[in-house]
């Protein structure tokens, strides 16, 4: 278990428990904010909640701030606000214990750690722990903070562990604005959308999202996504944008696992055409007949199951992998090595709906995690629902 140096914020996360940690060092001036919230309130309940499972906890060690040994005297900090005094607790606990990481969920906080040195992580917990990797940073800062940041990555210094091909979402306080990045070698770069005539994003993961189907130097790309939040909407449009628009790829693959959720209508005869064709209709309904009126869409359309595709090579192709939720990882390393180098790959699902035969062994989350980072793979993960609001109803029921 881990030894933790808890932030304010964090101890008033409800989904925060003392219980899975260790030890957890929390500072005086955490202890004061606390008193201070007490009031008749959402935020002061939860405050007397959290003060009251301190006490009742004993792993749990209250520091008290050092004016001897303080960083504001080595001219780290020039202003005494509890921020900054916390951290000056949080630095001087790791210096007689090497094992402890700080913990909150204020990026600026984080940012700060990083620069003493001080071993730091972002609060996760439950989904979101388990979720992994998102493809995608979003920070709230100050100005000189955004200044600051483009400063360091220009100088080579990468405080935020950013990995090839992440992207930043920037809300700027006081600015309405939202700046969205790609990081590659070094550098924050600007999106390169597709003609917003043709697709627009309805939201900064899906701007991020669409930047990603359109840069052709990237040619395995991941689009993840809960309930609704249009992954297979955009996935299918940037084939068609990419086939009948810019002559990027010469035609589209679809392929899905023939698996579903519900009851089986049981054999279906005719031909293979014929009986996986309805496990495309998800994408058929984003497919418009009219896109091209000199070509018949269909023949630069096709649909497969993987069970076909073994020995086969795919050139000048837009491969589209569509509920890659329900393919372990054996089946989604057949299809990516299928692909030529004038093709790309898309793998499209959301692994908390997986079918119960890759609940435990899922390929798609299994695939997020290994190949982040990679300079030939760029992964969003999609978590707003967009479809409306009595589809957030239903996507919030568990099980």
């Amino acid at each position: 278990m881990q030894k933790i140096f808890v932030d304010t914020n964090v101890l008033l996360n409800n989904r925060f428990s003392l219980k899975d940690y260790e030890k957890v060092y929390i500072s005086i001036i955490s202890i004061e904010e606390l008193d201070n919230l007490k009031r008749d309130d959402k935020l002061g309940y939860q405050a007397r909640e959290t003060i009251r499972k301190i006490i009742n906890a004993d792993n749990v060690d209250i520091k008290l701030y050092d004016p001897i040994k303080t960083l504001f005297t080595e001219q780290v900090f020039t202003e005494r606000k509890n921020d900054n005094l916390i951290l000056n607790c949080a630095k001087n606990v790791y210096e007689k214990d090497n094992e402890v990481v700080f913990i909150s969920d204020d990026y600026a906080m984080i940012l700060k750690a990083q620069g003493l040195e001080l071993p730091c992580e972002m609060f996760e917990f439950g989904e979101e722990k388990n979720n992994g990797y998102k493809g995608y940073l979003e920070l709230n800062l100050l100005t000189e903070e955004v200044n600051d940041l483009f400063n360091e990555l220009e100088n080579n210094i990468n405080r935020l562990n950013l990995l090839e091909n992440q992207y930043l979402i920037i809300h700027e306080k006081g600015k309405r604005k939202i700046q969205e990045f790609r990081y590659s070698n070094g550098k924050l770069l600007q999106l390169k959308l597709p003609d917003s005539k043709f697709i627009k994003g309805m939201n900064s993961q899906q701007r991020c999202a669409l930047d990603l189907l359109n840069n052709k130097n990237i040619p395995i790309r991941i689009i993840a996504g809960e309930y609704g939040s249009g992954k297979t909407f955009i996935a299918t449009k940037m084939g068609l944008y990419h086939v009948f628009e810019k002559g990027t790829y010469g035609n589209i693959l679809l392929l899905r696992n023939p698996l579903g959720s519900g009851e089986e209508i049981g054999f279906l005869p005719g031909e293979k055409e014929t009986k996986i064709g309805d496990f495309f209709r998800c994408v058929n309904q984003y497919v418009d007949i009219n896109l091209s009126k000199d070509k018949n869409i269909n023949e630069y359309i096709k649909k497969d199951i993987p069970f076909y595709i073994k020995g086969m090579s795919y050139g000048s192709t837009y491969v589209y992998v569509e509920e890659a939720e329900d393919m372990d990882l054996k089946i989604l390393k057949l299809i990516g090595s299928r692909i030529e180098s004038d093709s790309c790959v898309v793998f499209c699902g959301d692994y908390k709906q997986s079918e119960p035969k890759y609940r435990h062994d899922n390929g798609l989350y299994q695939l997020i995690n290994k190949l982040k980072g990679e300079p030939l793979v760029g992964i969003v993960v999609l978590d707003e629902d967009v479809r409306s609001e009595a589809s957030k109803v239903f996507a919030k029921i568990s099980g």
